[in-house]
């Protein structure tokens, strides 16, 4: 083992997970469609060298799980202390929910980008979603750079969308143009719609990832249908905007605590 190596890449690693997140400012300014992709490469280029920092030490490690632990364990306190040093309950809750986005846009599918080459980006994702839940109490899952793009074609109505292609509705059916019209035209418009959005976004791709696996997909997508998505439905067709969020909600929070517990 080339000692000076190892710990050049070592702390390149420690430094460079923290800067990952914490150097980010709001996710959602170049989390649109038009904007994107171009944002994340240029993510990509600037946390290279650190994802193949990591990468390095781990192929070095005699325990590499333990090194990814403590990796995980770092940027958590990090964040922690960023966190803390927020006196404002209001202002350290939109912090937390920045810093949740950040690593489910940004930082999951940049190390995630660079899983056939290198053997710690699944794992270390991993290790990086059970710590941070964990520590935090929040339910942010993972998924890579292709499925979070291809969600900008679904229009990020995740479930929804997911729903009606087991009906067989095209993407610009009735029920789904309603659907993200109420989205763009309500919820975006509402005080705390931008962090409603945030929290969504969060964690309907790995709900909609959990129940793709389930053997009885069809039948629990049928069951969305028929028991929350047809209500809300028509209650944006009968005006009731705020019952429609409130029944829309309960279905996430259903979900989350059958496919995520």
């Amino acid at each position: 083992m080339d000692l000076v190596a190892y710990g050049e890449s070592y702390n390149q690693a420690m430094q460079g997970i923290e800067d990952m997140l914490l150097t980010e400012g709001n996710p959602m300014t170049s989390f649109k469609k038009s904007v994107y992709p171009e944002a994340f490469q240029a993510y990509l280029r600037k946390h290279l060298d650190t994802i193949n920092a990591i990468e390095a030490v781990y192929q070095q490690e005699e325990n590499p799980a333990a090194w990814l632990n403590k990796l995980a364990e770092h940027l958590v306190d990090c964040a922690r202390a960023e966190l803390d040093g927020i006196p404002k309950k209001g202002k350290k809750n939109e912090q937390q929910i920045n810093y949740n986005m950040i690593l489910a846009v940004y930082v999951f599918p940049a190390i995630l980008e660079q899983k056939q080459k290198n053997d710690s980006a699944e794992p270390l994702t991993d290790v990086l979603v059970a710590k941070w839940n964990e520590a935090f109490k929040t339910s942010v899952g993972k998924a890579d750079y292709e499925k979070i793009e291809q969600g900008f074609h679904r229009k990020f109505c995740y479930i929804t969308t997911a729903a009606c292609e087991r009906q067989g509705k095209a993407d610009d059916c009735y029920e789904l143009e309603l659907l993200r019209s109420y989205r763009d035209e309500y919820l975006l418009r509402r005080e705390d719609g931008e962090a409603m959005v945030k929290e969504y976004y969060n964690i309907a791709p790995t709900i909609v990832n959990r129940i793709g696996r389930q053997e009885d997909a069809d039948a629990v997508y049928e069951e969305i249908w028929n028991d929350y998505l047809m209500d809300c439905i028509h209650k944006i067709e009968n005006g009731e905007n705020e019952a429609c969020r409130e029944r829309y909600t309960e279905m996430v929070y259903d979900l989350k605590n059958r496919y995520m517990a």
